[in-house]
Formats: structure tokens, sequence, C-alpha cells
């Protein structure tokens, strides 16, 4: 069996170092530039003889350089850098990846992972920016807003909610059956849920389910970044909603809250993104789900968790979307502290660990913690 080298190298700036190192890994330009911006071991396994040529050829260039035995052949390699050797595991999914993969802060992430913490980083600027285009909108009925949130948590009364189903497709019976069974199951987690804080509230809310229709004008997309922007944005998405509202035959009716589900197709790759948005105290929800879904554990929790948001809850995760403690966690008394028993409603996810979650598989494995019980003066 043939000795196998690997090359270690000083940094260099070199123009022909970067071609000669790309040439020789078979990697791009950018990549060999990389490579040779500070010192390190190439990650490449090669023969003694190529190791050797690689090492003149650039110490002919000035490139400080030699040639390091190693022991043993047949190291993983990276899946996006073919022609260089794996080095440390993806910080997500745990795949082996070279030194190339690196995230913004330099932990190692592949690129499938890197990709969709840069869509979570889309989405939640997304969330921040309609919140603060339903805020222009509702900004002249700030008072009447707060005097309304007051009414609605003193539950003297069932609260009316109106869901109304958007899609641009066609939406399958199956699908729309799912959807009025868990609208009644979500009245009935309420009730289970609302009954371990305080006696006699019954059902605190019932659900009305209309639709689907066309989202003619709904545009969750985000505005231009000026006020002027945003204040057109959320003019048109007030006329479209209220459009939308006398085609549901919600016009006529008094709604303490409205949470419109725009259901759109699996995201490319089969990802399911499911989110939401609202404005704390205000009486408008924004949920998107998955058009061909039908266990709906997801959606009825952004649903959810967006009429709570309507109720004055806030969201109790951090910035990567694990829980907060103690305000995200059910049990926050709990000894051991993890795995905790379910996923608090403004949070989303069920706490393993410290920064480690997965999502509910079903509505019995989410709860009101005490913060957002407290937030909705389920407790006194």
């Amino acid at each position: 069996m043939a000795n196998v080298f690997r090359v270690q190298v000083e940094a260099s700036r070199s123009r022909g170092a970067v071609m000669v190192l790309a040439r020789a890994l078979q990697v791009p330009l950018e990549s060999a530039r990389q490579l040779l911006a500070e010192p390190r071991v190439l990650p490449r396994d090669l023969e003694e003889g190529e190791a050797r040529r690689l090492v003149e050829a650039l110490r002919q260039l000035g490139v400080a350089c030699e040639p390091v035995p190693v022991v043993g052949q047949g190291r993983a390699v990276c899946g996006t850098h073919a022609s260089l050797a794996a080095e440390s595991p993806c910080e997500d999914c745990r795949a082996l990846v070279c030194v190339l993969c690196r995230g913004p802060e330099g932990q190692p992430l592949c690129a499938r992972c890197s990709a969709k913490r840069a869509r979570r980083t889309r989405a939640k600027g997304l969330r921040v920016s309609v919140l603060l285009v339903v805020f222009v909108l509702l900004a002249f009925w700030a008072t009447s807003r707060q005097r309304s949130l007051e009414r609605r948590v003193t539950w003297e009364r069932p609260l009316d909610v109106g869901v109304v189903l958007l899609a641009r497709g066609e939406v399958k019976p199956e699908v729309l059956e799912a959807w009025r069974e868990g609208v009644g199951q979500l009245e009935g987690w309420l009730e289970r849920e609302a009954g371990r804080y305080r006696d006699g509230l019954g059902r605190p809310v019932r659900f009305v389910l209309a639709g689907p229709l066309a989202p003619t004008g709904v545009e969750l997309s985000p505005p231009e970044d000026s006020l002027v922007a945003r204040a057109r944005h959320a003019w048109a998405l007030s006329r479209a909603l209220s459009a939308v509202d006398e085609a549901a035959g919600l016009s006529s009716r008094k709604w303490d809250a409205r949470i419109y589900v725009m259901l759109e197709p699996t995201s490319e790759g089969g990802e399911r993104l499911v989110e939401g948005m609202a404005e704390a105290g205000g009486s408008v929800g924004l949920v998107r789900g998955v058009q061909e879904d039908t266990g709906l554990t997801l959606e009825l929790t952004a649903l959810a968790h967006e009429l709570f948001h309507c109720l004055g809850a806030v969201d109790a995760y951090d910035a990567r979307g694990h829980a907060l403690v103690p305000e995200g966690l059910v049990e926050p008394g709990r000894q051991p502290l993890y795995p905790q028993p379910a996923a608090e409603v403004m949070v989303g996810e069920v706490p393993l660990g410290e920064d480690q979650g997965r999502l509910p598989r079903s509505l019995e494995e989410v709860r009101v913690g005490p913060a957002t019980a407290a937030a909705l003066r389920w407790t006194r």
C-alpha cells in the first residue's frame, strides 16, 4: 500500500498558489483561497509523489509548506466538497463535513443545514416585518384594542374566533375534513388546558371554520423597509382581509379574533413549513400551513399560539427557537428539569435538554405553561 501524505501550509495570498492548489485538490478558486487563508494541514489525502509535487510547486511560489505522513486511508469525504476529507460532524445533522463547510460563526454546517438556517432566518425576518405592518395597521385603534383585550381575558363568556382557510389551489376533501375535526379538537384542548388553572370556564373558545377561499390580495411577503411601504402594505392587507371576511360570511358578526390560515404546498425538498404571526393584544392572526397535511398538529399549535398572541401572551423561545427558562417550560419546577413532558404552546417544541428539543407529535404533547396561563389570566 502506498504511503499517504497530507500537506501542511502556511497562510498565503499568492494568486498563483491559489491556482496551483485549486488544480491539485480539484476545488474552485474561492475554496482554494479559503484553504490558504490561514495555516493548516490541507484536508486531502495524497500519494507521496503527489504530495511532494504539490509542495514543490507551492514553495516555488513562496508558500512555506511540507508533506506530513498520515496513517491509513479511506477517510470519509465531505458531501459538499467531494474531493476533500471530512473532519468534523455538522452541528445540526451530524453528517461529516470538511473545513470549508462552516456557518457564520465558524461552526461546522453542511450545505443543507446551512440553507435551512438561512430559511429560518428569512422566516423570522418575515414574521418581524409583518408584525410591524400589523402594528401600523392597528395603531389608530390602540386604546380600543386594550379595552377589548381587557374584556376578552375576563373569560366571562366564550370567545368567538373565526378561522378562515386560504388556498391558491384545490384543497382535498380529506384535508377539509381534518380541519373540521381539528378545530373541534382544539376547542377541547383549550377547555382541558384552561381547566388545569381555573375552574368553571368550560370551553373558553368557540371556533367557526370558513373557506377555503382564494387569498386574493393577501400577501405575506415583507414590504420594502420604509415607513411608507409598510403603511401601504398594511392598508392593502387590511382591504384584502376585509374582502376575505365578506366572501367567508364573517363580516356580519363581531369576532373576538380572526385567524387566517394560508395553506401552501410542501416546499422544495419536502420540507414542511408551518409558522404564524399576530400582534400582541390585537385581533388578527396569520398562520402558514401545509396544503396536503391531514395530521395538523403543527398547524393547530400555531393557530393556538397566534390566538394567544392576540390575548396578550408572548413568545417564550430564544433566537434559535429553543425554550426560555422558566417561561418556556410547562413544568419549570420539574426535577430533573429535562426532558420536559410536553411543548409549551408559546414555544412549539418539546424541550429534551438545554438548547435541545423536538416537534410535538400530537396536541397531547402541547400544553399551556404557568407563564402563559398568567398572561391569559387563567391564574389569579
